[in-house]
């Protein structure tokens, strides 16, 4: 369960990019999670992410703390620890508002906000840093929050989501950008989330990404028996 939810973190943080979706089709980074939860424990988490946006599926091969195989696709959620499986479900936007579809099809630029049911309701300027909030549609505003997307220099620097009441739910940063390919990838992701007057901490770093990898083919379309 703490893997899941560590990687769910993962997921709902971006990463930016620039680039033809058709071009870039393939996903893979060595990734560590550093968290520190509510209670003031410390966790870790080191592997490895395989993702094809063919395949739809995104696979973590996750060597510490303990070896795990993870694979999330439209519909399900599987984890293999030990040789013992556990699934649940999933849901076609796990997958489409992930960091590394949204790297993939070049929609980080308003965190994949973009022809989706959200709009643009206020832009501000603070020196280089452009913030703009999306505010839900009437139908969703009892469920859903705005979001606040700021960017430095046409690169993604923070993102604020809020709960429907206006309270700050979650807020993460994106740090240390490289140019991998044609696209310009941040390295390091700071996440907080709020539970009420507490918050956890979690740090995700990236490291030896490659784009379009070819070979590894039974990494990223696991076949699962």
């Amino acid at each position: 369960m703490l893997i899941k939810k560590q990687i769910w973190c993962l997921v709902i943080l971006l990463t930016s990019l620039a680039g033809n979706a058709q071009q870039n089709y393939r996903f893979k980074a060595n990734i560590t999670i550093k968290e520190k939860r509510i209670d003031g424990k410390f966790n870790l988490t080191k592997g490895t992410l395989y993702y094809d946006i063919n395949t739809r599926k995104a696979v973590y091969d996750i060597s510490f703390p303990a070896k795990t195989l993870i694979i999330i696709t439209d519909t399900a959620y599987i984890s293999i620890t030990n040789g013992k499986r556990t699934s649940s479900k999933s849901n076609k936007s796990f997958l489409d508002f992930s960091l590394f579809n949204l790297c993939l099809t070049g929609k980080l630029d308003y965190y994949g906000l973009k022809g989706s049911p959200y709009t643009i309701t206020k832009t501000e300027k603070e020196d280089s840093m452009i913030i703009t909030t999306w505010s839900p549609p009437n139908k969703l505003r009892k469920t859903k929050g705005k979001i606040k997307v700021s960017s430095i220099n046409k690169k993604l620097f923070g993102l604020i989501s809020y709960d429907p009441k206006g309270t700050i739910i979650s807020k993460q940063f994106f740090e240390d950008y490289v140019t991998i390919k044609n696209l310009i990838i941040p390295t390091k992701v700071i996440c907080f989330i709020y539970y009420g007057k507490a918050k956890s901490t979690q740090i995700t770093e990236f490291k030896n990404m490659v784009i379009n990898e070819t070979g590894n083919d039974n990494m990223y379309n696991h076949i699962l028996d």
